[in-house]
């Protein structure tokens, strides 16, 4: 009984000591609650024991989360770096802009208003026939051929220009794209950005100049149909020789070129 009593006093010392190494101060406690006191401090401290390893545990998956989303030197300085590298632009030294074609000068450059250096007025060009209805349709008809072809010759001579304008553009997106810096991203999207509005208005211009070119090749088919169904009708001597009844006669202008 001696040595349990013995026992449990030094177990009770230890427990001053604990006590007084983590708080600072040994415990003052009723004497009749020693030992109840002494059972909730061990069950404290255990509980705090598997607190503290639940924690390490968690604190671990989060550092191995964090060290994934971490760069090559294991800071969110390095992660950025590794970004920077990916998406550095690597600058050729041979993407120079190609030279456009060169335009024709001297005798062979054609001149944006007329086809030829004779420039004849339309009453030289159609002349009067015969004061019949024959004669004043074809008349007609034949300065209407006149307008469009030379419609057809300036606006070809436009859409060249159009090219050339164009082309100073690409040349000047290409300048400022060599320019850049290796890390210059949003001005590279940008750029990038300019160069495909670019390519889509071209590709507009293409589309016009074809459909508005097949529209002249049109009227000048219709046109001379249109002639050699009036110099039949006259010759069979039947048929009409009224241009009314022949569709698109009346909206053959020649303007707006």
């Amino acid at each position: 009984m001696a040595s349990q009593g013995n026992r449990n006093l030094g177990t009770a010392s230890s427990f001053d000591q604990a006590w007084t190494r983590m708080f600072g101060a040994g415990p003052v406690l009723p004497k009749a609650n020693r030992w109840l006191v002494l059972s909730l401090a061990i069950a404290s401290m255990l509980g705090a024991g598997v607190a503290m390893a639940a924690w390490e545990v968690n604190d671990s998956k989060t550092q191995a989360k964090l060290d994934s989303k971490l760069g090559s030197n294991g800071t969110v300085t390095g992660q950025l770096n590794d970004a920077n590298t990916k998406l550095s632009v690597t600058k050729r030294q041979s993407d120079a802009t190609p030279a456009m074609v060169v335009e024709p000068s001297g005798e062979e450059k054609l001149d944006a208003t007329k086809p030829t250096a004779t420039v004849l007025p339309m009453d030289k060009l159609c002349t009067t026939g015969a004061d019949t209805a024959l004669g004043r349709h074809q008349l007609e008809l034949c300065q209407e051929l006149a307008k469009t072809e030379l419609a057809r010759y300036r606006f070809s001579l436009r859409m060249f220009e159009r090219s050339k304008e164009n082309y100073d553009r690409l040349k000047q997106i290409q300048d400022r794209r060599r320019n850049l810096g290796s890390n210059d991203y949003a001005n590279l999207q940008y750029n990038t950005n300019e160069l495909l509005t670019l390519t889509a208005l071209m590709d507009n211009d293409r589309d016009r100049y074809q459909t508005y070119m097949a529209a002249y090749d049109a009227r000048v088919a219709h046109i001379q149909n249109m002639q050699s169904a009036l110099t039949r009708n006259a010759f069979k001597g039947g048929g009409s020789l009224d241009l009314s009844g022949l569709p698109g006669i009346s909206g053959l202008t020649g303007g707006g070129i």
